[in-house]
């Protein structure tokens, strides 16, 4: 399994080094600028359905 850089916000894989002296990162898709990049395989679909089942609970207490 290769490991990338993903963005610990949206979990995008477009991050790129924006300080290579401070080691700040900066993501393409999101904006997020900060010092971690998180080299998970899995990253990006683990928050693409924690944000599906956020926005699903509150459609369901929204309802009530």
């Amino acid at each position: 399994m290769t490991k990338t850089s993903s963005c610990p916000k949206c979990g995008s894989k477009k991050m790129k080094m924006h300080n290579p002296q401070l080691n700040i990162w900066e993501c393409a898709k999101c904006g997020y600028r900060g010092p971690v990049a998180v080299e998970d395989g899995n990253i990006e679909k683990n928050i693409r359905d924690a944000k599906k089942m956020d926005k699903l609970s509150k459609k369901l207490l929204w309802r009530r």
